[in-house]
């Protein structure tokens, strides 16, 4: 599994069913992902589950605004539905 930050247009064009997780900033303007892809044009990409959930907790102004950040288990199981999403 990949874990990038990655703009919306970049979301886009991605193919949906390979992705597994997707959250939305709080501007609206990035997205956190993990995906089965290979992204090359991105913000951020992460090494693994735990440095990704690690940004967003020192960085959860961006993420979440509420002094926490994404827990690893909640990227492994809270499964992205691109047909919500749409």
């Amino acid at each position: 599994m990949n874990y990038y930050i990655i703009t919306e247009e970049v979301f886009d064009t991605l193919t949906k069913e390979n992705i597994s997780y997707m959250l939305k900033n709080l501007d609206d303007t990035q997205r956190l992902i993990a995906t089965t892809d290979m992204v090359s044009n991105r913000v951020r990409k992460f090494n693994n589950i735990d440095t990704c959930s690690n940004y967003t907790f020192t960085n959860h102004s961006d993420w979440v605004g509420d002094g926490t950040g994404v827990e690893t288990w909640e990227i492994e199981e809270i499964e992205y539905i691109s047909e919500v999403d749409d």
